[in-house]
């Protein structure tokens, strides 16, 4: 699997999701949908942000799956029906050659990760329950190659293999911490390590 988990707040996020509806064709849609509703698509960034809190976590990680036309058919919901009181069902959106973008952000005063990833050929046609003949595994990635190049690009600094974007690395600077696993770190840990040798 492709995977790149960094850290980014509401002007970095903002910044790769900008890029995502600008540069490429893919649309986004919420992973899962809420209960008794419909599964949502995101057409636009305004959109997106009129939904979701972009760059907190409050309620945890916002789960988002990214489609591209150019990699796969148009996936369809998948109803989920359920057996709960007062909820009879909720819907998902699946597919092999999905991008999974987990939403990471601040919640009080740590900054939690925001997780890319997807399959890759070798890895979906060994466990994937999902079909894969279908996907356009060159496509993806390349499409994958450009995004993860966007983000690494905006770093500023890193955590061994996890990159900081500009804001998160800013607020870090001002007394925020970030959580790496079970352990948290503030601008003084060594673990953070500078890309750039001037950080506005």
């Amino acid at each position: 699997m492709a995977n790149l988990d960094f850290y980014g707040l509401k002007s970095d996020l903002q910044k790769l999701l900008a890029f995502i509806y600008d540069e490429t064709d893919i649309v986004i849609f919420e992973m899962s949908s809420e209960f008794d509703r419909e599964i949502r698509r995101f057409t636009s960034l305004k959109d997106l942000e009129g939904t979701f809190a972009i760059g907190q976590m409050n309620k945890g990680q916002t789960h988002l799956q990214l489609w591209s036309a150019s990699v796969m058919k148009e996936p369809k919901p998948r109803r989920i029906n359920l057996t709960m009181k007062d909820h009879s069902f909720r819907y998902a959106i699946e597919g092999a050659g999905l991008i999974q973008l987990y939403l990471g952000g601040l919640k009080e005063n740590i900054i939690g990760e925001t997780h890319y990833g997807h399959w890759n050929q070798a890895g979906a046609e060994e466990r994937c329950v999902l079909p894969t003949k279908d996907c356009d595994w060159e496509t993806l990635k390349k499409i994958s190659g450009r995004l993860q190049r966007f983000i690494r690009g905006l770093a500023v600094a890193k955590i061994n293999n996890r990159v900081i974007l500009p804001e998160a690395f800013s607020e870090i600077r001002n007394g925020k911490q970030l959580r790496f696993l079970n352990q948290v770190f503030d601008a003084q840990s060594k673990e953070i390590v500078l890309l750039r040798e001037k950080v506005s």
